[in-house]
């Protein structure tokens, strides 16, 4: 019989935002680098609106989580 998989570590909201962060200046580096390009730039910009928007979904379900009330 097999056993579960275990869950994996929740990522700490400090750690998260660092890590955004990050990402976000490399996306930032590669718009800087591509400015002017028709085609580029745009598909940079949709990745970085796309990125904020999943990454803020997941730091609030992980804010959430850090100031529920525990009992």
């Amino acid at each position: 019989m097999q056993t579960p998989p275990r869950p994996t570590p929740r990522e700490t909201t400090e750690a998260m935002v660092r890590n955004i962060d990050r990402e976000l200046a490399e996306i930032k580096q590669a718009i800087g680098q591509c400015r002017g390009d028709r085609m580029a730039e745009p598909r940079l910009t949709s990745i970085w609106m796309a990125h904020l928007l999943i990454s803020s979904t997941e730091l609030l379900q992980n804010l959430l989580i850090d100031t529920a009330q525990r009992p």
